[in-house]
């Protein structure tokens, strides 16, 4: 019997999303770590910040390109293998490091293996996907993704708590490599022939709906970036009970409910929608970051972080995938995902000195205005969008 063109392949979407939330995991292992690890090679919040997202954002943007070379036209399955054992390769070489910058050179190498996993990862779920129910799916993935919040930091910080910061890379490592067996159980549907010609990855950027997408992400993505290299060390001046743990947990649970809650009516209602409401929760989230006095501003903060995280990326992603065409996704998911890179690398960067120079606390308040700067390209550049698809069954 011939199944109809709308079936989803559910067997195959969820060993994609086991294999990337093993990766994920991993990587979430060290979120509450990392900062103080690299601490203790120097003083300066301003290096800190540079290891722990500039060198991990720069090896994201380098495997953008290599990711689109390596699937544009061809099977997924490869560079997934490649960015989950990159992952596991450089997890395990952190507790040999001595001083700073091969630190940095190796969290570069660990931000290219991320990289390779995401963009094949999104590519592919946005393959098996019906257009239809392409939202609702992205969504499914992005909260099974949110389990490595919940998961690898708790994990993470419990390994560092009894064994050292060396039992936190290990144990990244070993779930990197559990990877491994779901990617070889997953069937890809097969590729549509490429139009003639060399295939530039910059090319993609001529679609004006792209480009609103990717200035956007840059934008909007800065706060996460000053998130993931100054949250653990913004606790340390919290006296409550609320840990850094805590809050990645709290963070995940409400993006998990919100994207489970909320299932077909991705697709359903306008994607605008949930982006621009994304957006406003997490800069509120940021500002609470940078005032946060006691456990119930923490863990409201938390929340609305976990909400606006939840709404925007699935149906950002979901919109790339509706306006750019199906031959160029692979370029196009690379691009879109380029913006995120920069956003993270600079995240640190761009904060750091205000952290430095200041303190901590302006350096989040600032950060939450990007978001907002993100909302109004969006709100600026709408009439360039499409009409959206028809909404599924």
């Amino acid at each position: 019997m011939t199944e109809p063109a709308d079936a989803t392949p559910w067997r195959d979407i969820l060993a994609v999303c086991l294999a990337s939330l093993l990766v994920f995991s991993a990587f979430g292992m060290l979120l509450p770590i990392f900062p103080l690890w690299a601490r203790t090679f120097s003083d300066s919040l301003t290096d800190v910040g540079a290891a722990t997202t500039l060198a991990a954002g720069v090896g994201l943007i380098l495997a953008r390109p290599i990711a689109a070379a390596l699937m544009e036209g061809r099977d997924r399955r490869p560079t997934l293998m490649l960015g989950a054992a990159l992952s596991a390769i450089t997890a395990a070489t952190f507790p040999a490091m001595g001083s700073l910058y091969p630190v940095m050179l190796v969290r570069v190498a660990q931000g290219m293996g991320f990289g390779l996993v995401t963009t094949a990862a999104v590519s592919l779920i946005t393959d098996l996907a019906p257009p239809t129910k392409r939202g609702q799916v992205l969504g499914l993935f992005g909260a099974i993704n949110a389990l490595s919040l919940l998961l690898g930091p708790i994990v993470g910080a419990t390994l560092h708590t009894h064994w050292g910061f060396g039992a936190s890379f290990y144990g990244a490592c070993v779930v990197s490599v559990l990877a491994a067996p779901a990617i070889l159980r997953i069937h890809e549907p097969a590729k549509p022939a490429l139009p003639p010609g060399r295939k530039r990855l910059l090319e993609v950027l001529r679609l004006p709906p792209l480009r609103v997408l990717v200035v956007g992400h840059l934008l909007g993505i800065l706060l996460h970036g000053a998130l993931l290299a100054f949250l653990p060390l913004r606790f340390e001046q919290h006296t409550g009970r609320l840990t850094v743990e805590a809050f990645f947990a709290i963070d995940a649970v409400a993006l998990i409910a919100f994207r489970f809650l909320v299932g077909a009516r991705f697709d359903r209602w306008s994607r605008h929608l949930f982006i621009r409401g994304g957006l406003a929760c997490m800069a509120l989230s940021g500002l609470l970051i940078g005032v946060a006095a006691g456990d119930v501003v923490w863990a409201l903060a938390a929340v609305l972080y976990g909400l606006g995280f939840g709404a925007y990326v699935p149906a950002v992603n979901a919109l790339v995938g509706d306006v750019v065409p199906e031959t160029h996704r692979a370029r196009g998911f690379a691009v879109f995902m380029l913006a995120l890179d920069l956003a993270i690398a600079l995240g640190g960067v761009v904060f750091g000195p205000i952290a430095d120079h200041v303190d901590l606390r302006a350096a989040f308040v600032a950060a939450a205005a990007c978001p907002l700067l993100a909302l109004g390209a969006h709100l600026a550049g709408r009439r360039v969008f499409p009409a959206p698809p028809a909404p599924a069954g």
